[in-house]
């Protein structure tokens, strides 16, 4: 069965992951119409792979010139495939999380059932700018937040709040997109199926390497978002965070003096408004201003 669904795969440097998280897609009991592939400028044979998919099993790839990140490269396919097609849903995926068969099916049902616009499988209500859990009993529940990964977010939806914002770069861009959806009047649902694996290939863990980076991006990018949809209960709750990271980091962290300057520069940054890729994540080093 084929539903008029285009999935969104954004992809940078794991052609391994990428192939098994294609092969998850096309299993689908319900399978998508479309599957678009936003490659993010890789270099490690991703391209040469997905030069022998594309065109078929109604794949298309799209190749960006440069790295523009998770939120650059889901708002590209966003773009293509609003343009390209008269989809119902556009369902959003990573190519490190791999979804049973029935994944698509069940999300697509639920949403019809519940009139979502957007539906994930991981998401929080916001109670004074703080994620708070959902009811652990409810399957399917309203939320303000809803992971982007894994979720399906209807047509309409997308062309009323636009796509999204390639700003954030990385971390955040969903947080963002969800309050501009329920600021156009769209709903948000989280279905708790379980339907995914995600491997975070990302990056996990109190101090790693990765958490460098996602430092310096989150409090840049939830402080862009304070500017963007402003509220003191927001503001005080992103102090009171940012100040307990900070202390927490220099406390306890191996690499305290590298992981607080990457904080405090994201914050800066923040306050000047600067947006995009501005720290290399592989590198860690700034990039000039063009």
């Amino acid at each position: 069965m084929t539903e008029n669904v285009c999935a969104v795969i954004v992809t940078f440097n794991r052609v391994d992951t990428l192939k098994t998280a294609l092969a998850h897609i096309l299993a689908q009991t319900a399978k998508p119409a479309a599957i678009l592939i936003a490659d993010n400028n890789s270099t490690d044979g991703t391209r040469e792979y997905l030069a022998t998919v594309d065109g078929t099993d109604q794949i298309h790839c799209l190749y960006l010139d440069s790295n523009v990140g998770s939120a650059g490269a889901i708002g590209e396919a966003m773009r293509y495939g609003l343009a390209t097609g008269n989809y119902e849903y556009f369902w959003i995926l990573d190519d490190d999380t791999f979804y049973e068969k029935d994944a698509l099916r069940e999300l697509l049902g639920n949403s019809r059932e519940g009139g979502f616009d957007l539906l994930g499988l991981h998401g929080a209500l916001i109670r004074f700018g703080k994620k708070v859990p959902l009811k652990p009993d409810l399957k399917l529940q309203t939320a303000d937040y809803a992971l982007i990964d894994g979720a399906l977010i209807r047509q309409e939806a997308i062309r009323k709040a636009g796509v999204v914002d390639a700003i954030f770069f990385m971390m955040c861009d969903d947080h963002e997109y969800c309050m501009r959806l329920k600021k156009h009047g769209c709903t948000i649902g989280v279905l708790k199926s379980g339907a995914d694996n995600r491997l975070y290939l990302g990056g996990q863990g109190r101090f790693t390497r990765a958490t460098l980076w996602r430092g310096y991006y989150s409090s840049r990018n939830h402080l862009l978002i304070i500017k963007r949809y402003f509220s003191l209960t927001g503001l005080f709750g992103y102090l009171f965070m940012q100040a307990k990271l900070i202390i927490a980091a220099a406390v306890f962290a191996p690499d305290r003096f590298q992981r607080v300057k990457l904080r405090l520069w994201g914050i800066w940054h923040g306050l000047r408004g600067k947006g995009g890729k501005t720290l290399d994540p592989q590198t860690l080093k700034f990039i000039p201003a063009k």
